[in-house]
């Protein structure tokens, strides 16, 4: 009775085993199986994408032809931006300035030193800067043409003419006289243009002004 029960013991234990086995390879088919794209994707995934696109003769020949537009097209360089270097005459010119004083017309027969009537102006020559150069300019015309004319400025506040400021027309052709340099004297003075001629003809002065250059 002993021996029967240790047989049939061996039995379902030999049994259960083998059954456990076959659970086993069920259970490891139906996990393969049922996954088969796995290996696919990955060897999918491991191949190099560009060798599917495009062969190795084709890189060669685009790497050929990269190199050929490289040697024909020319370097970009960046364009330099001229410099303008100002010397001090351009910086003087940028600052130059001028201006004129008009006095106004008028006529002289006189054959000596004779105010013209209203053609005098007040300046400080302080207001206008660093001068550079003042000079009187007068526009005379004798219409008998045999006398000698002459137009000066006067400073009617210190009682002396502007020197160098006297000018001279001989002759019937009407010219525009312009005087050597002049030195305005400083401070506020009223300056008054003067007339004579050598004959007593009549003399006309068109146009008379001061023309001044700041730095």
């Amino acid at each position: 009775m002993e021996e029967k029960y240790k047989f049939l013991s061996s039995q379902t234990i030999f049994r259960t085993l083998v059954f456990l086995v076959l659970l086993n390879l069920l259970f490891l088919d139906l996990l393969i199986f049922r996954n088969p794209k796995t290996e696919i994707i990955e060897r999918t995934v491991s191949m190099p994408i560009i060798s599917n696109v495009c062969p190795a003769s084709c890189l060669s020949e685009i790497s050929n032809a990269t190199k050929s537009a490289a040697l024909l097209s020319p370097t970009a360089k960046p364009t330099p931006t001229p410099t303008v270097k100002l010397t001090s005459q351009t910086q003087t010119s940028s600052f130059v300035k001028e201006f004129f004083v008009p006095f106004g017309s008028g006529s002289n027969s006189s054959d000596d030193w004779q105010d013209i009537g209203g053609l005098k102006a007040t300046l400080d020559p302080a207001n206008y800067g660093s001068i550079k150069t003042v000079i009187f300019e007068a526009t005379v015309r004798i219409p008998t043409g045999n006398e000698t004319a002459y137009v000066r400025l006067y400073n009617a506040t210190d009682k002396h003419p502007v020197w160098f400021s006297e000018v001279s027309l001989e002759g019937g052709t009407p010219q525009l006289l312009v005087s050597k340099p002049i030195t305005l004297d400083s401070g506020n003075k009223t300056y008054q243009v003067q007339m004579k001629t050598s004959l007593k003809y009549p003399a006309f002065l068109d146009q008379s002004r001061l023309h001044i250059i700041t730095y």
